[in-house]
């Protein structure tokens, strides 16, 4: 048998690898340096381009992806993901340590991937679609006004998990699923991204395919780190047609007779027969151990998802999936005289070994402790339900009081019985709180809060609230002030409105002692730091216009009628100090739109024959003050202009006196 060259192509994945994360930190650095950078490149983007309609890096990085894996097959999860790396390290770590991970073969945990697929991306359109939400337009959104999508940030972790829960997805998912489940078994028991690129594989022309003469030895399907019977699938078909497929070319770089090569056929969707790779007889599991660990998973993930705010999606289904196959492991070791795992004996001929008895007690641990996180995450449930349904009522008169008792037993218990108390666990029970009128005890949740963990400046920002609602001017200053300090400390990983919310405050206060300048710079701090926020446009525009700023005055009264509206107030303001600075011309639109608005107020018809008095335009002026009178025959300042009018008419008839 001829032997074939030795192509590196795992070393070139490797180098490919390395280069993703070596992107990642120069990312990173460049963010850091530049303050701005494109929004994370993470696929889990795409879930705000399909809710939201807003375009993420992530998206196009998705969307780059499908289109090549159309052509050229799955190859993105081999050669670019981080999350793959990981299962190969952690394989290439087991192995120096002689434990050598074997592939576990699922019915049913291998469709985990299409659920969590449909989950993430068709369910909710499907629920947007019954109650009959409208479809989000595709649009790009830069940074600084949108918080948790757009295409550009200046807060690049801003949907990435804390470090700690980065460092456990990674060890569970990259390690612990190796483990139990064999090289890459995230990928394809786990990973809903991997079900898409399944999916678009068996419409690739793109194959590992026979060229030559196959001698059917069988050293492909061994380098496989996917599981795949390469050599009989290319006896078969000509062509490797499972999507587990990755295109690492591994088993392109071992053929003695160098037969196989990556080429192009008619994709496996196109060809008849079933060419999906097949495993009847080479299952791990019975029938009723596969549907039992269905059933795990989905009760795992149902608990673990979510549990004390930390645990995303994908960790807890790697989790799940970890404990759905530990359940029928715990189960054979209790039920079956002869138990192995990864070379360790469990039971031998009925009798216990120690790593036996440690898998037993590990097993009573773990199910103590999702009974327990059960029973935490039902009441965390069961109060969060009530208090989204009394947030979005959003009115105190439609919201029930005994709702309000009941979703604070839940929360009460969530946080006394859970081994955690999550912080926004605490911040919506103290909301809870005040609505059932305990302001004392949502006090002592806001400043327990404030006091773990100072950067909290949504706890801070409501205790300021409160303790102004109490007369307590120089409390609530002391919080507000605090936030500020905190927001120049950490400008990233801070909500602009709730910052831009204390400077507007910390002005208020300021003008009710009679700071002009102070309070001036703070709505001027308040703007730039959330130029959308409506209500500090509009302190920052009367500020301005009473320290004879008015041509800044325009500018963001203008700016706040094209964010909020035509205002009547803004109307009004603009029209005056275009007025004021003798422009009657430009204060025409604005007050003639504010008589539109309030044909049945005085004041405001009144103004608006003043403007055409301004303009000599005395018939229109001497109606709109007749509208004044008639709607307040006592406004003393449209009667005497009434009579200026008149008085200064000519006695010529059909004559006009020009002013």
């Amino acid at each position: 048998m001829a032997s074939a060259a030795k192509r590196p192509y795992e070393k070139w994945r490797v180098f490919s690898l390395i280069g993703i994360h070596l992107l990642f930190v120069t990312h990173f650095v460049h963010w850091k340096l530049a303050g701005r950078t494109l929004a994370p490149l993470e696929l889990n983007e795409v879930l705000y381009t399909v809710h939201q309609g807003i375009v993420t890096g992530g998206f196009i990085l998705m969307a780059v992806v499908m289109l090549a894996t159309l052509v050229f097959g799955r190859f993105f999860c081999s050669w670019g993901c981080h999350i793959l790396a990981l299962q190969d390290l952690s394989a290439w770590i087991l192995n120096k340590l002689g434990i050598r991970p074997r592939p576990l073969r699922s019915r049913t945990l291998a469709i985990i991937p299409f659920i969590l697929l449909f989950y993430m991306f068709v369910w909710p359109q499907l629920l947007a679609a019954f109650h009959g939400i409208p479809e989000n337009t595709l649009r790009v959104v830069e940074a600084g006004t949108g918080k948790w999508s757009s295409f550009t940030t200046d807060d690049l972790w801003r949907n990435l998990p804390p470090v700690e829960v980065a460092l456990l997805t990674f060890f569970v998912c990259g390690g612990l699923v190796v483990y139990l489940l064999g090289n890459r078994g995230f990928c394809f028991n786990g990973c809903p991204y991997g079900a898409l690129f399944g999916v678009a594989d068996q419409l690739a022309p793109g194959r590992i395919a026979l060229t030559g003469n196959c001698t059917q030895c069988g050293l492909c399907t061994a380098t496989c780190t996917s599981d795949i019977q390469v050599h009989r699938e290319i006896a078969q078909h000509g062509m490797v047609t499972n999507p587990r497929c990755l295109k690492d070319l591994d088993c392109v770089s071992v053929c003695p007779e160098n037969a196989i090569h990556f080429g192009w056929r008619i994709p496996p969707l196109f060809q008849k027969g079933h060419l999906l790779g097949q495993y009847e007889g080479r299952y791990s599991f019975s029938w009723g151990e596969d549907v039992a660990m269905l059933a795990v998973f989905a009760g795992s993930i149902a608990v673990l998802r979510g549990l004390y705010d930390a645990i995303p999606l994908l960790l807890s289904a790697g989790l799940a999936i970890c404990l759905a196959f530990f359940s029928v492991l715990v189960w054979r070791t209790l039920t079956k005289r002869n138990v192995s795992l990864r070379g360790s004996t469990l039971r031998n001929a009925g009798q216990w070994t120690r790593p036996g008895m440690a898998v037993a007690g590990l097993g009573a641990m773990v199910l103590l402790f999702m009974l327990h996180s059960a029973v935490v995450q039902y009441h965390t449930k069961a109060g969060k339900r009530i208090f989204m349904q009394l947030m979005e009522s959003g009115h105190a008169a439609t919201i029930d009081p005994q709702q309000v008792k009941e979703a604070i037993v839940h929360y009460e218990k969530a946080l006394h019985l859970g081994l955690l108390q999550p912080i926004d666990l605490r911040k919506e029970l103290a909301s809870l709180y005040l609505t059932d009128g305990q302001q004392a005890r949502s006090m002592e949740r806001l400043t327990e809060i404030a006091s773990l963990d100072p950067s909290n400046i949504e706890a801070r920002f409501r205790l300021g609230n409160i303790l102004a609602e109490q007369g307590d001017t120089a409390g609530a200053h002391r919080q507000w002030l605090g936030m500020v300090n905190e927001g120049k400390v950490r400008p990233h990983t801070q909500d602009v409105r709730l910052l831009s919310m204390a400077h507007l405050q910390l002005g208020r206060i300021s003008d009710s002692k009679g700071n002009a300048a102070i309070a001036l710079a703070s709505y001027a701090d308040a703007v730039r730091i959330d130029p959308e926020h409506l209500e500090a446009l509009v302190a920052l525009g009367h500020a301005e216009s009473r320290t004879g700023r008015n041509a800044l005055a325009i500018g963001h009264f203008e700016q706040a009628i094209s964010i909020g509206g035509e205002h009547p107030m803004l109307l009004n303001n603009l029209g005056a100090l275009h007025m004021k600075a003798g422009d009657p011309t430009k204060a025409q639109p604005y007050l003639e739109r504010l008589a539109q608005l309030m044909p049945t107020d005085a004041r405001a018809q009144y103004n608006l024959g003043m403007l055409y008095l301004a303009k000599g335009e005395a018939q229109k002026a001497e109606s709109a003050l007749q509208t004044a009178l008639r709607i307040d025959p006592t406004h003393v300042n449209a009667g005497l202009a009434l009579k200026r009018i008149r008085d200064d008419r000519p006695q010529r008839p059909g004559a006009v006196k020009r002013s």
